[in-house]
C-alpha cells in the first residue's frame, strides 16, 4: 500500500487532492497538510476537511504562510521542523503538490529522498499554468533561485514553469494532451471528472459551502454567474470595471438572475457595487468557485475571462456553458486564447455580444 502525502495550498488544490485520494483510498494511505496558509484560526477549508465524515486522510495538518520580509525566513525554518517531524512519523512514498515552486514541497521531497531515494513527486493540476505555462525570466528567476539557495539550501530548484522541476515524476491533469511541453515530459495521468462527482467528494463540497453559509437553494434560479478576475488582472484589461458593471446592469434590467463571484484576493464583499441591481446575488468572496459549481442549476452560463474557473467549469460541469469574454487585441489576454480554444470554451470579444444573445 502506497503512502501519499498531499500538500495543497489553494482551494482548487484541496479539491483535486480530495478527489484523487478518495479515488485511490483502496490502494493508498494518505495524509494532507495545508501549506502556505494566511489564515490558521477558523480556516474554512481546514474545518471542512476536519468535518468531512468520508475523509480518506488519516492525518490533517496546517502550516502557516503569513510572515513577510525577514520574518518569512524564521517562519519557513519553523515549518521545516514541522515537516521533518511529520515525514518521520508518516514516511510517505509520494509527495503530491499543486505547485513545485512551493518551498515546503521542495524541502519535504529533498528530506524524504535522503532516506528514500525512490520517493516520487507528483504534480496535481492547478489550472491555467498547466496549459498556458508560466513566463520564464532568466535574470529575475536566476536571482530568485540564487537567493533561495543561499537562504535555504542548494537543493532549491527554479522550474521554468509549474510542474517542470526535477522533483516531479508524474503529472495528474484534467487534460493531459493539452499540457505545456515541459509537463508532458513527465509520466502523465488523467484526473477523471467522475472522481469529482463521487458522493464522498460532493460531501466535502457541501462541508465547504456550509462554512460560508451558502445554501444550494440560494443559487437554484441563477441564469448567469459572473467571475470577476484578480484585482491585478482587472487593471490589465482596458475599462474592465465600467464594462462589467454595464453588462450586469443590462442583464438585471432583462430580469435575469445573476450571481457574482469575486476573486478571493478582492478586498471587501462587493467592491464594484453589483448588489444595487435587482436579482443579483454576491457569492462569498473567499469561497473558491470550484466548490460553488455543484450548486449551480443545469444550463446556467458562467461568464469569465483568463481564469481557471473557465476551465474547471468545463471539466467538472459539462451541463453548464462557460463563456470567456476576451479582447484578442489585448496582449495580456492574447496568450490565453489558444488554451481556451483547445478546451472548446466559447470566446466572445465583448459583453455586448452576450447581451444581444441574452434577450
Amino acid at each position: 500500500m502506497a503512502k501519499v502525502l498531499y500538500l495543497p495550498s489553494t482551494p482548487l488544490n484541496v479539491l483535486v487532492c480530495a478527489a484523487l485520494a478518495n479515488a485511490r483510498r483502496e490502494t493508498d494511505q494518505a495524509e494532507l497538510w495545508l501549506i502556505d496558509q494566511k489564515q490558521l484560526d477558523d480556516n474554512p477549508y481546514l474545518q471542512a476537511l476536519q468535518n468531512w465524515p468520508q475523509s480518506p486522510f488519516k492525518q490533517i495538518r496546517i502550516l502557516p504562510g503569513k510572515a513577510k520580509g525577514r520574518a518569512k525566513l524564521a517562519e519557513r525554518k519553523a515549518n521545516f521542523g514541522v515537516i521533518r517531524q511529520g515525514l518521520k512519523l508518516f514516511q510517505p512514498d509520494v509527495i503530491a503538490v499543486g505547485s513545485d515552486r512551493r518551498i515546503e514541497f521542495q524541502y519535504a521531497i529533498h528530506q524524504l529522498k535522503k532516506h528514500q531515494p525512490a520517493a516520487q513527486g507528483w504534480y496535481l493540476d492547478d489550472g491555467l499554468y498547466s496549459y498556458a505555462g508560466r513566463r520564464y525570466h532568466p535574470i529575475k528567476d536566476g536571482i530568485n533561485s540564487l537567493i533561495k539557495k543561499l537562504s535555504y539550501g542548494l537543493w532549491w530548484q527554479e522550474p521554468k514553469t509549474v510542474g517542470a522541476s526535477n522533483w516531479i515524476n508524474q503529472a495528474w491533469l484534467f487534460q493531459p494532451q493539452q499540457a505545456v511541453e515541459l509537463i508532458k515530459r513527465k509520466t502523465m495521468h488523467k484526473l477523471e471528472s467522475d472522481w469529482f462527482s463521487a458522493p464522498e467528494v460532493q460531501a466535502l463540497s457541501q462541508a465547504v459551502t456550509s462554512q460560508f453559509d451558502l445554501k444550494a437553494e440560494s443559487l437554484s434560479q441563477i441564469d448567469y454567474v459572473i467571475i470577476v478576475p484578480h484585482p491585478n488582472n482587472q487593471l490589465k484589461m482596458r475599462d474592465y470595471a465600467s464594462r462589467i458593471i454595464h453588462f450586469v446592469s443590462q442583464l438585471s434590467a432583462q430580469g435575469k438572475h445573476i450571481a457574482v463571484k469575486y476573486h478571493p484576493r478582492q478586498e471587501g464583499e462587493d467592491d464594484l457595487g453589483f448588489s444595487k441591481y435587482a436579482n443579483v446575488r454576491i457569492i462569498p468572496t473567499k469561497l473558491a468557485f470550484e466548490f460553488v459549481l455543484p450548486l449551480l442549476p443545469s444550463g446556467s452560463h458562467v461568464i469569465g475571462d483568463v481564469c481557471t474557473a473557465m476551465l474547471t467549469t468545463k471539466w467538472l460541469r459539462s451541463d453548464l456553458e462557460p463563456i470567456a469574454v476576451l479582447n484578442d487585441g489585448d496582449p495580456f489576454q492574447q496568450r490565453f486564447l489558444p488554451m481556451l480554444k483547445n478546451s472548446n470554451i466559447m470566446l466572445l470579444q465583448d459583453f455586448n455580444d452576450l447581451l444581444a444573445n441574452s434577450k
